[in-house]
């Protein structure tokens, strides 16, 4: 696809901000993808004005510029959602566009209606307006966390009678929205808190859904000079005492539990290695890293790709990896097996992969955890919990609470 790049002094989107831009494309009917990497202040806006949504095989280093979206249940030889980059944006953290590449003239009858509806949003936006707009007064499920825990005490008896040393259990926790909510704000707000997280909003029109997560976790990034990382990332505290402070990292102590949780995940990424006979990676850590209203444990790895010629392997690990121990199990597909029967309900894109891919030459995939999908006036959101056969069922409920919180903490306003 042939790349036209434009000054920024001489666009026509010159002057307009990043919500005023999303919620034009979204008005529109366009795909389009918020993000912000970790530890960077950029924010990125990619916007689909031609072809809407495309599927295709996720070979990362052969796709042109856009934003991959997969499901959970995903196999290796499944196509994945494919937001194509035909306009990405890069925005300063004052909100002023820093960068533009397109893939499509700005004199496209689509990209002169996104513009001018861009535009009269921005004459139109009331500054002081802000509609934190999730209602959190709706009835409990009484029934949830009775549910959940019965799951836990089944996966624990399973594991002792051997099937799997360990399970990813989750469940979702459904709340309503006001029409008056506005997910760039939440997104930016979001940026601002979680500022270690990969923070994301995606309008897939299609599915009449949009996705808004803070995810810790990388599943495979490489980068324009060919380095190549991944994580494992498992073991969960909750980052505050009980008077609300933020706990320090030293004072950290991590139960066997824990650490046999995050041993897993890590052996299970030296296997994918081991698989294609692989041994010339850099493995960091464990260490213990905040994650919004957590810390976990987290095991780094690397690799210099272009030294070994291998620019493939942020693909072949892809599909290795996928669905990775920390929200699946081990040994994969016994643990797979038990929580497509038990769990009782569809993960969607919840803790599948998302993210860019090419953009600037870069690849940054990460789990779709801490995630929250906004659909026919319902806001669910999804956790997690990694059960061992030292799992206690109150403990793990209470781990899931405190993983919908991080988002619920942020974005939610009592009515």
């Amino acid at each position: 696809m042939l790349s036209v790049q434009t000054d920024t002094r001489l666009s026509i989107f010159e002057g307009l901000q990043v919500e005023e831009l999303w919620t034009a494309s979204r008005q529109l009917g366009f795909p389009s993808a918020l993000w912000r990497l970790p530890h960077r202040n950029e924010i990125q806006l990619l916007i689909s004005v031609r072809d809407g949504i495309r599927k295709c095989q996720p070979e990362l280093e052969k796709l042109s510029a856009g934003f991959v979206v997969s499901n959970f249940h995903w196999e290796t030889d499944q196509e994945v959602l494919f937001l194509e980059g035909d306009i990405i944006l890069t925005f300063s953290d004052d909100n002023s566009i820093k960068d533009i590449e397109n893939n499509v003239s700005e004199e496209h009858p689509d990209v002169i209606k996104l513009v001018t509806l861009a535009t009269e949003i921005a004459k139109d936006a009331n500054p002081h307006a802000y509609h934190n707009a999730i209602a959190i007064n709706d009835l409990p499920d009484l029934n949830a966390r009775d549910r959940f825990k019965r799951t836990v005490e089944l996966a624990v008896s399973a594991i002792r009678q051997g099937q799997f040393k360990k399970v990813v259990l989750s469940r979702t926790k459904d709340l309503a929205y006001s029409e008056n909510f506005q997910p760039a704000k939440a997104f930016c707000k979001l940026a601002k808190v979680y500022p270690h997280a990969f923070v994301s909003l995606v309008n897939l029109p299609d599915q009449n859904e949009l996705w808004l997560g803070a995810s810790p976790e990388a599943l495979v990034r490489q980068d324009s000079n060919g380095t190549f990382r991944t994580m494992s990332l498992a073991g969960t505290q909750n980052a505050r005492n009980e008077a609300g402070e933020l706990i320090p990292k030293f004072d950290i102590r991590w139960g066997e539990k824990e650490i046999e949780e995050h041993a897993l995940v890590s052996r299970y990424i030296v296997e994918c290695f081991k698989k294609i006979r692989f041994r010339e990676y850099t493995e960091t850590g464990p260490k213990t890293v905040l994650a919004g209203n957590l810390y976990h444990l987290r095991t780094d790895f690397e690799v210099d790709t272009a030294t070994l010629n291998f620019p493939e392997l942020a693909s072949v690990m892809l599909k290795l990896l996928h669905p990775t121990s920390a929200v699946c199990g081990v040994p994969k597909l016994p643990s797979l097996q038990f929580l497509t029967e038990i769990e009782g309900y569809d993960r969607s894109f919840y803790s599948g992969f998302i993210g860019p891919a090419q953009v600037g030459g870069d690849t940054n995939l990460f789990v779709n955890l801490r995630t929250v999908r906004f659909k026919d006036g319902k806001a669910t959101f999804f956790a997690g919990a990694g059960i061992t056969e030292d799992s206690v069922p109150e403990r793990e409920w209470e781990e899931t609470e405190m993983k919908c919180d991080t988002l619920l903490k942020v974005i939610a306003q009592e009515f």
